[in-house]
């Protein structure tokens, strides 16, 4: 063994020394990335939960829902709240509604069958007398705002025992879940219509039906909501757990919405997940047409579709520039390529009694849309317009569309510039006389 210490000055250092030190100052190095990451992890688990317990303890969930209730959505609260809606464990239908619910608000019931429809519980076996009108759709279809028979299915089933009365007995039934967009109507249809041994069914349709993603159900907070974070749904649904979560998805939510200068509404801007020009949207609502189509024809049940275009003031659906009609025509293009029997109110909404559209004639309006809006503020303007023309002699139901528009001048309330558009009892009615003299016509009803 050479112990001159002057050959290790000469030659330096043995090479198995030289890894070791190199392994030393790594491993150092890894040590304290570990150590970093480890405390950067729970620094920041630390503030997650700090500001999960933040949003918890102050309440922000009930704070913020409690925030956007006004005398608009009021009735809106009031329905959700009252339980008659409840979470599914299903992607595709979060939520549904609640068999064996029941509810009033502002005077009408909302009563829930055993097999999740609206109005008073009855068999699953038909009688022998019996035919079943199963109406499928979302909030108009549903019936807001009316009475279980006031609904579009309950006045077709009523017409329909009127014009043959007798042995046999027409039954409404109601599968319109508000917030439903057409693919979840379609599956509402197949697992809860279909099993009821429908004779006819009606997909009571609206533009707004066109869309993909559609509204999530919060169970303690009683509220539709909206969720557009890009993730899977299940994987959405599992987050809201997280008021933290919640925070983001609302603020997101917003974000997109909000509208910048220059750009169409949401339901128009194709930036919004539920924009009804989205070409993904409007495939998906294809799909779902033909699957409807493809279920009846299968059991040789008759299909009656009724297009409402998305409602909004007659003044607006009037003017030929309106830019739904786009999208009307489209529904209409698609139904008419699938075979689907069916009607568009189009003409009806902008005045005309029998649902023929003269607008381009430039034929007068035979009735004022507006006056039908179910929406308490628009409510009251009708009744101080009534009162008008009772004081001033005249007969309000005689009145053409421009004597009641004159009875409006001086209304001392404010009329909403969004308001409920929802219809009246009486507003469904004249969609069930133009639906029910197109499905006469076409033998599905006598």
């Amino acid at each position: 063994m050479d112990m001159n210490p002057g050959a290790i000055d000469e030659e330096g250092p043995a090479p198995g020394l030289i890894d070791a030190a190199d392994a030393i100052r790594r491993g150092g190095r890894i040590g304290k990335l570990r150590r970093g990451l480890v405390a950067s992890i729970l620094t920041l688990g630390g503030l997650t939960a700090l500001v999960e317990v933040s949003l918890r303890v102050t309440g922000f969930r009930q704070n913020y829902f409690e925030s956007t209730v006004n005398k608009t959505n009021q009735r809106w609260v009031d329905l959700t709240t009252a339980r008659i809606f409840e979470e599914r464990d299903d992607n595709r239908r979060p939520y549904g509604m609640r068999a064996g619910s029941s509810c009033e608000i502002d005077g009408w019931s909302f009563e829930i069958t055993s097999h999740k429809s609206r109005g008073a519980d009855f068999p699953l076996e038909k009688a022998p007398n019996e035919k079943r009108i199963v109406c499928i759709g979302d909030s108009f279809s549903f019936g807001l705002w009316c009475d279980d028979d006031e609904t579009l299915v309950g006045h077709l089933a009523r017409m329909a025992n009127e014009a043959e009365p007798g042995p046999t007995e027409w039954r409404a039934i109601d599968l319109g879940v508000p917030g439903y967009h057409a693919g979840q109507q379609a599956l509402s249809l197949e697992e809860e219509g279909l099993p009821l041994s429908p004779d006819l069914v009606v997909w009571y349709f609206n533009t707004n039906d066109i869309e993909q993603d559609g509204f999530f159900y919060d169970e303690e907070l009683g509220v539709l909501r909206r969720d557009f974070i890009p993730l899977p749904t299940g994987l959405r649904r599992a987050l809201w757990s997280s008021h933290l979560y919640g925070w983001i998805a609302t603020r997101h939510r917003q974000a997109v919405e909000a509208a910048e200068p220059g750009e169409p509404p949401p339901h128009l801007n194709p930036r919004v997940p539920y924009a009804f020009v989205r070409e993904d949207n409007q495939a998906a609502t294809r799909a779902a047409m033909e699957r409807v189509a493809e279920l009846c024809a299968e059991r040789n049940i008759p299909l009656f579709f009724v297009h409402q275009p998305h409602l909004t003031w007659q003044g607006e659906i009037q003017n030929p520039d309106w830019p739904m009609l786009e999208l009307v025509q489209w529904v209409e293009d698609v139904r008419a390529e699938l075979g689907i029997e069916g009607t568009n109110l189009l003409g009806l909404f902008r005045g005309y009694l029998d649902g023929v559209d003269r607008l381009g004639e430039g034929a007068p309006s035979e009735f004022l849309l507006d006056t039908y809006v179910a929406d308490e503020r628009i409510q009251a303007a009708v009744a101080w317009m009534r009162a008008r023309a009772n004081e001033s002699g005249q007969d309000w139901n005689t009145l053409d569309v421009p004597a009641r528009l004159a009875l409006l001048a001086g209304y001392p309330g404010t009329m909403p510039a969004t308001p409920d558009f929802h219809l009246t009892g009486e507003g469904y009615g004249y969609l069930a006389r133009v639906a029910y003299a197109a499905m006469r016509d076409a033998d599905m009803l006598p």
